[in-house]
């Protein structure tokens, strides 16, 4: 699936492979889905002729494929997703890469970004999970990024063992509705956190949520939308002017 903002264009092509999947009896697959595609196909569940399932190519991945399902399947399957990984040729000259230098460099390289899952960063490595098809492609290409030269080699998803790092912060917030939430974690006003979620920016559990008015419980996932990931981890305690005092822990 191509790069859609139109919702109905994005459920019309979620439509057509779960009808070919039906009609064939084989299981197909979409490229990388974000979050807003993620909502909207768990929203429409049930115009579907098959089942699906969702990955990303390991446990709490943000961006995943859909595989539809038909009934009665005679054969294994897997997903088609691949991982490479990246890392500086000298790493004692190397620089600090980001997320975005690394994507950047996709980018550059003509490659889709629907083609391209989570990017990984851990130390001086980087882990691109991508569809299969563009692998080697990444391997073969991918040599350079901002002023650093990488090398490259293909690793199989099943292989890593990726533990997720966090940043844990703690704060206070007047109430538990998500507009005091996203305030209190963005660092930004009550009125700009309302803003902010009205323009469908933060996700809770995958699901895009727009109500500022919405409570949080322990270990929601919530995604803000050029801000990053966080897992809402506990109410502490109550000051005595009524504030809860809130723990949370950002994905880093």
């Amino acid at each position: 699936m191509s790069k859609c903002d139109n919702p109905d264009e994005i459920l019309h092509r979620f439509l057509d492979l779960a009808n070919q999947a039906d009609r064939k009896g084989i299981v197909l697959f979409s490229n990388f889905l974000n979050m807003y595609e993620i909502n909207l196909l768990h929203q429409n569940e049930n115009l579907f002729y098959t089942g699906f399932s969702l990955y990303g190519g390991y446990q709490e991945a943000e961006r995943q494929m859909v595989a539809f399902q038909p009934d009665a399947l005679y054969y294994n399957w897997e997903y088609p997703i691949s991982c490479v990984q990246v890392e500086p040729l000298n790493h004692r000259f190397s620089e600090d890469l980001s997320h975005r230098d690394i994507l950047g460099a996709l980018m550059h390289l003509g490659i889709d970004r629907s083609l391209i899952g989570d990017i990984l960063i851990k130390d001086k490595s980087a882990y691109i999970f991508c569809v299969e098809k563009m692998a080697d492609f990444i391997a073969k290409e991918l040599y350079k990024i901002k002023h650093t030269q990488v090398m490259t080699q293909r690793v199989k998803p099943v292989d890593l063992h990726i533990e997720m790092q966090y940043r844990t912060e703690e704060g206070f917030i007047a109430s538990n509705r998500l507009d005091a939430f996203v305030a209190q974690a963005c660092k930004l006003s009550r009125a700009q956190a309302a803003q902010f979620i009205l323009g469908e920016n933060v996700f809770i559990n995958g699901a895009l949520v727009t109500n500022h008015n919405q409570g949080l419980a322990e270990g929601d996932v919530v995604s803000l939308r050029g801000h990053g990931k966080l897992r809402f981890e506990a109410f502490l305690n109550t000051t005595k002017k009524g504030r809860l005092h809130i723990r949370y822990a950002w994905y880093v």
